[in-house]
């Protein structure tokens, strides 16, 4: 077990794109069986691990180098109060690192279309960026828990943003290949333009 904040799948280094993490990243997770083995086990506990020693609201397992369809973030009670929640960055916001939820083969069950949010979102993998990212806001979905046990629940604000973020991760998609919901974005001084240009190219195909 291992914490892998040093190790997370970056799509560029900060110089240049890095061709076989995104092509990781694009691609979907597998579905998880139970009862769960020890491997599986082990990827929990690194993502632990990891999200423990890692300033952010969730990680999926491929960001950690896993193609399992399970990803670790805030826990449903702990979601920030009402109308506070909707700038906060994913990757900023504050939260107790030891009140986590483990979703395991999540799926979302049906979405309020008429209920849209729109927040700041920044991604692990891509660092010193941020996009302000429509998603939907009223939603219900499922995931399993470590016992095997469904889980149901209706989310909305900032855990059903981050819920639908850490999905598109386990789907093989990053935030930034959706041109339709980013409605405003910026980068930081740390990344060149140049760099920047050429992300929004290999995305672009």
């Amino acid at each position: 077990m291992a914490v892998k904040n040093q190790d997370l799948v970056k799509v560029w280094n900060g110089k240049e794109l890095i061709e076989k993490n995104i092509q990781f990243l694009k691609q979907p997770t597998k579905k998880v069986n139970f009862p769960l083995s020890d491997y599986i086990h082990s990827i929990i506990k690194d993502l632990i691990d990891t999200y423990k020693a890692t300033p952010c609201a969730g990680i999926a397992a491929n960001q950690i180098g896993y193609d399992k369809s399970i990803f670790i973030g805030m826990e449903y009670d702990d979601r920030p109060e009402e109308g506070k929640d909707d700038g906060e960055n994913l990757d900023n916001v504050e939260r107790d690192p030891n009140n986590y939820e483990i979703y395991i083969n999540p799926q979302i069950d049906k979405i309020n279309e008429k209920s849209l949010q729109v927040g700041d979102e920044g991604c692990l993998s891509i660092p010193n960026l941020t996009l302000q990212v429509e998603r939907y806001d009223k939603i219900k979905v499922r995931y399993y828990t470590l016992e095997g046990k469904a889980a149901k629940k209706p989310l909305d604000k900032f855990i059903s943003r981050l819920y639908q973020h850490e999905l598109d991760h386990l789907d093989g998609k990053l935030m930034i290949e959706d041109r339709e919901r980013i409605k405003d974005g910026f980068i930081s001084e740390q990344i060149p333009k140049e760099l920047f240009q050429k992300l929004i190219e290999r995305f672009s195909k």
